[in-house]
């Protein structure tokens, strides 16, 4: 009775365990890339473009390479966003330690204006539209001291 049972059941347990991968593994999500540059055309060689917007449960952000360019990811590195309307900031676009720097005291500087790290401020706003879309943010550099 129990193998019966559990013969009947298997093909329904195995589906229900496909479609919750499914589900899970990021479906309506859209390729979205592009560069951060500064006004005079150089990238900014470092940090992070994340979204704020669409559902709150779900964190959007991409790394940004040394040639600016970056690709955004929402359940996984580079895997697209959801559709929706986002605002963008910049988090942790700082110098980096020359290589070797070993344990010596290294104090970051900002490579861009403050107001990019807040979203009320940033004046960074997309919309993903339901398909792949190249987004080019120019960013203004740190305020001179």
């Amino acid at each position: 009775m129990i193998s019966k049972f559990i013969t009947q059941a298997m093909p329904v347990f195995l589906l229900g365990i496909l479609l919750t991968t499914i589900g899970c593994s990021g479906g309506g999500l859209h390729p979205i890339q592009g560069e951060v540059r500064f006004p005079d055309g150089k990238p900014l060689t470092t940090g992070r473009v994340i979204l704020e917007g669409g559902n709150p449960e779900l964190g959007s952000w991409g790394l940004i390479h040394p040639d600016g360019s970056f690709i955004l990811g929402t359940y996984d590195v580079d895997d697209g966003v959801p559709a929706g309307h986002y605002r963008v900031t910049i988090q942790n676009a700082e110098t980096l330690p020359p290589p070797n720097w070993g344990d010596r005291v290294f104090v970051p500087k900002p490579l861009i204006h403050p107001k990019y790290a807040s979203a009320d401020q940033s004046g960074l706003e997309f919309d993903v539209p339901g398909e792949s879309t190249h987004w080019e943010i120019v960013v203004d550099p740190p305020p001179k001291r």
